[in-house]
């Protein structure tokens, strides 16, 4: 289910990332709560914006629960280490955790930060 989710992603391929998420999914990460399927896939569609690519490193599986360690590659930012926590109910993704250090995506590296100063 994992390959699927990312494979789909990184084609931007909407309907088949759509077609297996539960409609009741629950996505929770630093950018975004959301309780549904299609404010999940649009706020996939949005960062897809800058998203230039998602590198898996690796992948567990537990049971229903899937971890997938991967580099999130942005025009925004350096790549970004980030953790994907997936459970599985009845062939459908119920519940999405995400975690990632979000700074690097807020204070985009063409932009100056106001936290450190100018060298």
């Amino acid at each position: 289910m994992a390959e699927i989710y990312f494979d789909a992603w990184r084609r931007r391929d909407f309907a088949a990332l759509r077609s297996i998420l539960a409609d009741d999914v629950e996505f929770r990460g630093p950018l975004a709560q959301l309780d549904n399927a299609e404010d999940c896939v649009e706020g996939l569609r949005r960062m897809s914006s800058i998203v230039t690519d998602l590198v898996v490193q690796k992948r567990f599986v537990d049971g229903s629960d899937l971890l997938t360690w991967f580099d999130l590659h942005t025009s925004a930012a350096d790549p970004v280490p980030t953790a994907n926590c997936s459970h599985v109910e009845g062939g459908k993704i119920t519940q999405i955790r995400v975690a990632f250090d979000a700074r690097e995506l807020a204070s985009p590296r063409n932009q100056p930060d106001p936290l450190c100063p100018a060298r």
